[in-house]
């Protein structure tokens, strides 16, 4: 599905990835880890086309992302959709608005269609009847919901999550992850999910990948690092875990 290879990022004088190589199988909830300023964000932001890397290559589907089309890149974007870490809702608009932005200002889809749209995706986060509320009258929780629910909007095949639960309480943040969990398995989604939430990593990852200082330093599921690794920032996770399970 996604191939990165020998990717490198330098920000001013600053390397922030160092020749990272990585695979992402269709289907796979894949977690990458790491201490904050360790450059998961950077990652995700350069894979999706948000920023330019130094050096290396980004393949979807085999296809390289620097030499996409105009037309390729439409169409990529039209099956990858990003939750933003602080759900980046829009407050000047509704949340029906938020949700159906990407149908109201890039298809000519009636208005009426694009609403019926929304509802559905509002139904599948466990959002009812809040189209007309706007995001300053919603908690925390629900603003996170309303950032999901626009990223299904358009029945993506990727699912790129920045830090979900950050800022969360443990019930909110357990919700969350159960509802990423059911919409994994629902829509079948291949998901990249950025965190240092250890429980988080814990419940969803198919396979746990740890950047720290711009390289990959471990990778392997959950149980595979808990019986097998001697970095000292996995056993820190690990012992975290534990207090908090």
């Amino acid at each position: 599905m996604i191939e990165v290879k020998n990717l490198t990022v330098i920000l001013g004088e600053k390397t922030i990835l160092k020749d990272i190589s990585l695979q992402v199988l269709p289907g796979e909830s894949l977690v990458i880890a790491g201490p904050s300023g360790c450059g998961k964000s950077v990652f995700l932001k350069t894979v999706l086309g948000l920023m330019e890397p130094a050096g290396g290559e980004i393949f979807f589907e085999g296809k390289n992302l620097a030499t996409m089309t105009p037309e390729e890149k439409l169409h990529l974007h039209q099956k990858i959709a990003m939750v933003f870490q602080n759900s980046a809702l829009f407050d000047s608009m509704t949340v029906w608005e938020n949700v159906g932005f990407s149908l109201l200002y890039h298809t000519f889809l009636p208005e009426e269609k694009i609403k019926e749209r929304v509802k559905e995706a509002l139904q599948a986060v466990g959002l009812r009847g809040i189209e007309e509320k706007m995001p300053e009258q919603l908690s925390g929780g629900m603003r996170k919901r309303v950032a999901i629910a626009r990223a299904l909007i358009n029945q993506p095949k990727v699912l790129f999550y920045d830090e979900p639960t950050t800022g969360l309480d443990p019930v909110t943040s357990e919700n969350i992850t159960r509802l990423m969990l059911d919409i994994h398995s629902r829509y079948a989604t291949t998901d990249i999910t950025v965190t240092h939430d250890v429980k988080l990593a814990a419940r969803i990852a198919q396979r746990i990948v740890l950047l720290n200082n711009g390289v990959i330093e471990e990778t392997g599921t959950f149980e595979e690092l808990a019986r097998h690794s001697n970095n000292p920032l996995i056993r820190s996770y690990l012992e975290a875990f534990e207090q908090n399970s």
